[in-house]
């Protein structure tokens, strides 16, 4: 469960916890970034299409969830989006088969409790807080045509 993950850039945007609606989901924001034409020509151009990501980072107090993709380290993000490089580091990887993109519209807090449950029933020490790490991230990866999710939970090598 345990992984060396690569430096990875995260290409999308940011959308602050207070945008998150009454079911704790992020459904209108991913819909807005599904339909803005700065996003759908980048992923378009970069042959993207068939992927989708959303990382939430962790604070003391609060988050930040974006929406968008994984996307090669070195490209150009255009005005619009912004990007956010991952470090590389020790992952706690679940993969889920089956997967569409009506999971990034399920309850935020179930999802992320239910994989943070799963990390830690396999031994692996994590924060109480996610917030407390050095690492505050964990990004979930959909393929499109395999339906394989893959969740990650950035974990500090001194843990």
């Amino acid at each position: 469960m345990k992984k060396l993950q690569k430096k990875v850039t995260f290409v999308g945007r940011p959308f602050p916890d207070q945008l998150m609606d009454e079911q704790k989901t992020f459904t209108e924001s991913n819909m807005a970034m599904e339909q803005d034409q700065t996003f759908l020509n980048f992923i378009a151009q970069n042959n993207l299409n068939n992927t989708r990501s959303s990382l939430v980072v962790f604070g003391p107090e609060n988050f930040m969830y974006w929406y968008g993709v994984i996307a090669p380290n070195e490209i150009e993000v255009p005005q619009g989006l912004m990007k956010f490089v991952l470090p590389e580091t020790q992952v706690a990887v679940e993969e889920k088969d089956n997967q569409n993109i009506s999971f990034f519209s399920q309850p935020l807090n179930i999802v992320i409790s239910q994989f943070l449950a799963t990390v830690a029933d396999t031994g692996i020490k994590i924060y109480q807080n996610p917030g407390d790490s050095l690492t505050p991230y964990v990004l979930q990866t959909l393929n499109l045509k395999t339906k394989k999710l893959t969740q990650e939970l950035y974990l500090e090598d001194s843990l």
